[in-house]
């Protein structure tokens, strides 16, 4: 080596020295577009609208009797989309080619505009499975799977969408050591009813015996405007569920609530509680009202005691309860209000006030539940999206906040809670509410994990 150059050479390091005892943070990689998108480049890809064979996404794979066209793919007037090539079927399947250094790089993410369902594939090896639609570009990290599946030399990106109703549109590339990437949100597993009957709403809870059980808004088809009361259901695995029947009725029970409302009286989204030794049913009057009851002999079939009956505990909907380490109860409500219970449970002990995400003014518009995972308050809500009823989720280091983004984190989960099972396993119950989700108003549930960055998403079964 010359001597200028080893000189140099042991300066550069000299100085990364310097830096790294002066505490200072070496700059962040630029980033490398290994495969643009269509916003960015015109980029060339073979496709085909009929179902190829089966290993149609693997690098070897002959597609030399696929059409070419130029990126984006799909509909005049979807959002933000860059057509180049018009497709209008039900589905589509791309495959393009780019090459790649072999440099290192710390992160990588998918850009993609989809709408709607779509898989990407990097040299045969599935690296993003995104659901539903979005409206405009967005990176997505994908770095343990494209750092697996990433060669030297010539890689091949195939990607299937599917098409279903609205906009339509695909477009995909790869960004390395790229800023703002967001974790993809996790599909659905394969769901089925835990039972054939109509719930709504559905909540499920662990008891003092060690069963499970179960409630939710019944009394199909006049749901909406009058029925009986509230119905339990036990079950020992989670999978067989014995019905309790009605165990607390408007007409035989009911106090304040017995009153109609322009013909409307029905309780809404009931839920199911077990601490201090006992049970403890949530509700609401779908004409706005809520309420808890309180079992007096501790089992789950009651009798029940209204704990205010000479009147709602609120005039909005939607009613749950949660239990902090410190044994403190807390009344949550519609869209994230929250107010402390007095110890006795005979009401509340505090001004109601409103949770708020950082990135919205609330969490959703209803369905309003709080929970506590590894130390974090989890606060979840639903809300419409573009149609479907998601279940929305914040989480804060402390129970008044501040709470960070809100994100999707059962995707057509609606009005729905957590609750841990007996051997530690964490579950969401599920409601169907909206076209995209596997059933509607049947009571159901899904394992639930925990991804990097903490947020809450569907598990794997």
């Amino acid at each position: 080596m010359p001597i200028k150059t080893a000189v140099l050479a042991m300066l550069v390091v000299a100085v990364a020295v310097i830096a790294a005892v002066a505490g200072e943070t070496p700059p962040a990689p630029e980033p490398r577009v290994l495969l643009p998108t269509a916003d960015q480049r015109a980029v060339t890809w073979r496709y085909t609208f009929a179902e190829p064979a089966a290993d149609w996404f693997k690098p070897d794979f002959n597609d030399s009797a696929w059409k070419e066209g130029p990126a984006g793919f799909g509909a005049q007037g979807t959002p933000n989309a860059v057509l180049g090539t018009v497709w209008n079927t039900p589905d589509v399947w791309l495959r393009t080619s780019f090459d790649y250094d072999g440099a290192d790089f710390k992160t990588a993410a998918v850009r993609i505009h989809h709408d709607e369902d779509a898989t990407v594939y990097l040299n045969g090896e599935v690296i993003l499975q995104v659901p539903w639609h979005i409206t405009g570009y967005e990176l997505i990290d994908a770095t343990p799977a494209v750092r697996k599946a990433l060669r030297h030399g010539r890689n091949v990106l195939a990607v299937r969408c599917h098409q279903t109703t609205g906009g339509q549109y695909i477009d995909a590339g790869i960004v390395l050591d790229a800023a703002g990437a967001t974790q993809a949100e996790v599909p659905l597993p394969p769901l089925k009813p835990l039972f054939d009957y109509p719930v709504r709403d559905t909540s499920v809870c662990v008891g003092g015996d060690g069963n499970y059980y179960l409630t939710g808004t019944t009394g199909h088809p006049t749901w909406w405007k009058t029925n009986e009361g509230i119905r339990i259901w036990r079950s020992a695995d989670l999978k067989t569920w014995e019905a309790l029947g009605l165990v607390w009725t408007i007409e035989k029970d009911g106090t304040w609530q017995k009153e109609f409302r322009d013909g409307k009286r029905a309780i809404w989204a009931p839920e199911i509680h077990y601490f201090k030794g006992t049970f403890w049913l949530t509700y609401c009057l779908n004409y706005r009202g809520t309420g808890v009851l309180r079992s007096t002999n501790g089992k789950a079939e009651g009798p029940y005691k209204d704990i205010k009956p000479d009147g709602p505990l609120t005039g909005e909907i939607d009613a749950s309860l949660f239990q902090d380490d410190d044994g403190k109860v807390y009344f949550v409500y519609q869209n994230g209000k929250i107010a402390r219970m007095k110890d006795d449970m005979t009401g509340l002990a505090e001004t109601p006030r409103l949770l708020k995400p950082a990135n919205a003014a609330q969490v959703g518009f209803e369905g309003a539940f709080l929970t506590k995972i590894d130390g974090r308050y989890n606060l979840v809500c639903a809300d419409f999206i573009e149609g479907n009823y998601h279940c929305m989720v914040a989480s804060a280091e402390k129970i008044g906040g501040p709470y960070g983004d809100r994100y999707v984190a059962v995707p057509h989960g609606g009005h729905n809670m957590f609750f841990k099972d007996r051997s530690g396993q964490w579950w969401a119950t599920f409601f169907g509410n909206d076209p995209r989700a596997p059933f509607r108003e049947r009571p159901g549930m899904l394992q639930i994990e925990f991804g990097p960055d903490g947020r809450v998403r569907p598990g794997t079964p």
